[in-house]
């Protein structure tokens, strides 16, 4: 059965103009895949929230137990960078369609563009120093200002888009392989007994103080105020600095998955116009794919007994490129189902919260840091990789719970609408 052409009623209302109000022109797959993303990206974040410095990347840092591994095994097949990579791919569509409607409006698209990324590097530095290290939103802010300059240009064609992005991950991941190949070596020659004297001591020094940060984390989590973690992590790495690292060690990747974004959104892949068969068969070869892979990873990495050095190597170089088959593969399958799921009682609950990913993003940050560091409940590292999940679960039932409610009274959620207050330097209507 071949898609239709025309975009179904049930997947678009009327056509919108940038300064509309938020519930004209949306596209029903791109809130559902939204919101399905930010459920999936709490339960990478929670992990972060619950475990100090590297022990969320090595399980083997706090508890050495079969469960731990196994459920760090279930995170890197199904959960580790798949929703930040789909969350990324959504950014890039949702430029693509602003620029679109600011142009179908005769604004200057380019500017509020641009005003609507300062914004958001503002809320995301905010959200970085108050509440969360792993913050996304400054790297979109900063990246996007390299997008949008892209999609301006005339007739550029959606395949020279994707060239473009696979150039950009080829980079990034000959850049990430680059950066943790010596330590990853220097482990792989202590494994196999042929390091040299000069070697081990190295590699003695670079271990002692993986893990000697890990405990000082742990620590520094367990005792902490809320403003002595929030002046930590600037003194550490201000907004400043952090942007300068962006485009500087990783930008690339983020960058790549954004035109792929625009060049999917540009081809009416999330409006429907693709045939329906095919994109559900290439989309599960992707995920089969991508889950082949990464169970491969897994499983070198836990023979190799979870050494910091291999574990980072393993799932940092070259991980967002294997990824993206289960990326697209996912955004495929939840596209074909929306128009029948969308309907339902979780589709509507899944398009409200990704109306609100905003939101719901920047409140699981506020919530969940209480029951796990020093300053609240202070249950950081206590609680099991499978415990934690019952966290993830709770902060699902809250987004799913509140979104919709809210959205039948108000036509925005609160940060979308000061988001878009601030962009447009004027107050929008915020009842019903």
């Amino acid at each position: 059965m071949r898609m239709t052409n025309a975009v179904p009623m049930d997947m678009m209302d009327v056509a919108a103009t940038p300064d509309e109000p938020a519930t004209a022109g949306r596209i029903r797959s791109l809130d559902l895949v939204r919101g399905f993303a930010v459920l999936g990206i709490l339960a990478a974040n929670m992990v972060a929230f619950a475990l100090p410095g590297s022990a969320h990347r090595v399980p083997t840092m706090i508890e050495d137990s079969f469960a731990e591994k196994l459920f760090w095994l279930i995170n890197l097949l199904l959960v580790d960078g798949k929703m930040r990579g789909l969350f990324t791919v959504l950014f890039g569509a949702g430029v693509a369609l602003f620029l679109e409607h600011a142009r179908a409006k005769g604004a200057k698209g380019w500017w509020l563009q641009f005003r609507r990324l300062f914004w958001l590097w503002v809320f995301g530095s905010l959200h970085y120093v108050l509440f969360f290290e792993g913050d996304i939103l400054l790297d979109y802010a900063v990246m996007g200002l390299f997008l949008v300059p892209i999609l301006l240009v005339p007739r550029v064609p959606n395949w020279a888009l994707v060239v473009l992005a696979a150039a950009l991950l080829v980079w990034d991941g000959y850049g990430a392989a680059s950066h943790f190949d010596p330590d990853y070596q220097m482990e792989r020659a202590i494994a196999a007994g042929t390091a040299d004297a000069q070697t081990a001591r190295d590699y003695a020094d670079w271990r002692g103080g993986f893990e000697g940060d890990t405990r000082d984390a742990l620590a520094f989590d367990q005792r902490a105020s809320f403003i002595d973690m929030a002046v930590d992590r600037h003194e550490r790495d201000t907004p400043i600095s952090r942007t300068i690292f962006v485009i500087v060690a990783y930008g690339a990747g983020y960058l790549a998955l954004m035109l792929i974004g625009a060049a999917l959104y540009r081809a009416g892949f999330f409006t429907g116009n693709w045939n329906a068969q095919k994109v559900v068969l290439w989309s599960s070869i992707g995920i089969v794919f991508s889950l082949f892979v990464a169970l491969g990873v897994g499983l070198a990495i836990w023979q190799s007994g979870f050494g910091p050095a291999t574990t980072y190597f393993y799932t940092y170089a070259w991980a967002p490129q294997y990824r993206l088959p289960m990326v697209l593969g996912m955004a495929g399958l939840l596209v074909v189902a929306t128009p029948k799921l969308g309907t339902t009682w979780l589709g509507e609950r899944l398009s409200a919260a990704g109306r609100m990913a905003f939101t719901n993003y920047i409140a699981m940050s506020v919530i969940f840091p209480v029951f796990f560091h020093g300053w609240g409940l202070g249950l950081i590292a206590q609680v099991s990789r499978w415990g934690i999940w019952l966290f993830v679960f709770a902060g699902w039932a809250l987004m799913l719970g509140w979104s919709k409610p809210w959205l039948e009274r108000y036509r925005f959620g609160p940060l979308e609408w000061l988001w878009r207050c601030l962009t447009y330097w004027k107050v929008f209507a915020f009842r019903r």
